[in-house]
């Protein structure tokens, strides 16, 4: 069966109630000063703006990945299987895409598919690409069953693959790659909360004077690298120097360069509890200086991932809240969220990743969503106060399709753990049985509800025993706790699922 711990993947939910791609924010809080020539006149430069995700078929219940050039898209899979785009790099007049398709991780040159060589009944995911001197390298991770521990974090250089060092044994992750020069940096993370770097494929203890680094970029043969100081606040580091964004806790998340402004996004931690929660507003800073929060209306972005420049117009991916919910990562142009167009036969579009096409030119790799395996949890004891053992919900709540969109762990030492990039879904119908999805697998369980309690036994005896926290027609949110505590060194997990609909 499915181990819920070790095999989740990214979430993709429903992006909706949204403004259009192409609408123009031309007063808004968040567009960035206007660049004038020296007679007085604007001169901007012909930028394009890349973002990868996937449109979802509520028919079929696949994804299709797809990725967006100026807001028109371009299919990548026909749809038969689901799939995701996660990474993009241009490279003269190459469009490159990182993806994946089920369980199998894939790149795409112009459209044409390459699948990185995996085993038969073995599992790998790509996070991020880039393509330095005509080679095309993109990392993530390779699920290898016959070893322990399976989960290796890995590149793959023009398709060949190649595991990635660690310094000592445990379940590894590659989220992010940079070029900076001559050198190349990878950025991931492992099970015990802890950031790994590499430099040239080799493992290194750290690659700036940064606590956490999150993502690297490079502006005229400078490096900046974006993440948190020494003493907790979003920050960045230039040439050996290190430069804080804000007073209060908190961490930069990524980078984008345009011309010769830096701008950074990232989240202050408004209530100082040392993790990135729906309480926390992200924020924009342009060389250093603060430029907007990352809020419309009963909209934010707490947690940035990805950001693209085009000359007046700012574009951030992140995961936001919406309507005192938390929702799947939202594209935000200018200040405003907004929405792409869809595929033909699709229900709705789902976004991923954002990136221009002057990034790419200064070498800078996808600002890659923040491995979350390594970042400190959601508080599940907020969420559960007031809790009791007779609280009673509707059974019928549950039909349909949920797709999880974020989990929290906490361990018995007392560390939390927060998990945001996650692919898998379960379909529940009326007669008591349903579909798991995820993994490029299925399988199938029967469950029941008793009290406050949702009772799940899968088709290889596996059970699945959760609290249920809050059931409405929208959301869903479960506790397990672990039995084999002092196995797995959980205590217990918190799952907040979103229900698919128009």
């Amino acid at each position: 069966m499915k181990n819920l711990i070790l095999h989740a993947l990214r979430c993709c939910a429903l992006l909706s109630f949204l403004f259009s791609f192409i609408s123009y924010a031309q007063n808004s809080r968040l567009s960035a000063p206007k660049q004038h020539s020296g007679n007085g006149k604007s001169s901007p430069k012909q930028v394009d703006i890349y973002v990868a995700g996937s449109c979802y078929n509520e028919n079929t219940q696949k994804h299709t990945a797809v990725y967006w050039k100026n807001g028109q898209p371009v299919a990548l899979t026909d749809g038969q299987t689901d799939a995701e785009a996660v990474s993009m790099a241009i490279s003269g007049n190459d469009i490159y895409v990182a993806g994946n398709i089920g369980g199998q991780a894939v790149y795409w040159k112009n459209g044409q598919e390459v699948r990185l060589p995996k085993g038969e009944k073995d599992f790998n995911k790509a996070y991020s690409i880039i393509v330095k001197n005509g080679d095309v390298y993109v990392v993530g991770y390779y699920r290898d069953y016959r070893r322990t521990p399976y989960d290796l974090a890995m590149y793959w250089k023009n398709g060949q693959a190649v595991e990635l060092p660690i310094s000592k044994k445990d379940y590894s992750f590659a989220t992010f790659i940079a070029a900076v020069d001559n050198d190349i940096y990878i950025i991931g993370s492992n099970t015990a909360h802890e950031v790994l770097y590499w430099k040239n494929f080799q493992i290194v203890e750290t690659i700036s004077d940064l606590k956490d680094v999150s993502a690297i970029a490079q502006l005229q043969g400078t490096a900046y690298a974006v993440g948190t100081t020494q003493s907790g606040q979003a920050g960045y580091w230039k040439n050996g120097r290190t430069e804080s964004l804000s007073a209060i806790l908190g961490k930069a998340t990524c980078v984008a360069i345009s011309g010769n402004d830096v701008y950074v996004a990232g989240v202050d931690d408004n209530n100082a509890n040392r993790f990135t929660d729906e309480t926390d507003v992200g924020k924009c800073w342009k060389n250093g200086q603060l430029l907007a929060n990352l809020k419309e209306a009963d909209t934010l972005i707490y947690k940035p991932l990805s950001m693209a420049v085009s000359g007046n117009d700012v574009y951030i991916v992140g995961y936001s809240w919406v309507v005192n919910n938390v929702a799947p990562p939202k594209l935000m142009k200018n200040g405003h969220i907004i929405r792409l167009p869809k595929i033909e036969g699709s229900s709705w579009s789902e976004t991923n990743f954002v990136i221009s096409s002057d990034q790419s030119d200064n070498r800078v790799s996808k600002q890659n969503k923040v491995s979350s395996e390594n970042h400190s949890a959601y508080d599940s004891e907020s969420t559960t106060k007031g809790v009791t053992a007779k609280n009673k919900f509707d059974p019928k709540l549950i039909l349909g399709k949920w797709e999880i969109t974020r989990e929290t762990y906490v361990y018995t030492d007392g560390k939390k753990m927060e998990r945001n990039e996650l692919f898998r879904s379960y379909i529940f119908k009326s007669n008591g049985v349903g579909t798991y999805l995820g993994n490029g697998e299925t399988d199938d369980f029967k469950y029941s509800i008793k009290d406050n309690k949702l009772l799940m036994r899968f088709s290889d005896q596996t059970k699945w025993d959760s609290t249920i926290i809050k059931l409405d027609a929208s959301n869903l949110t479960l506790q397990y706790d672990y039995p084999d505590k002092d196995d797995t060194k959980i205590a217990s997990l918190l799952s907040i699922y979103t229900k698919q609909k128009k």
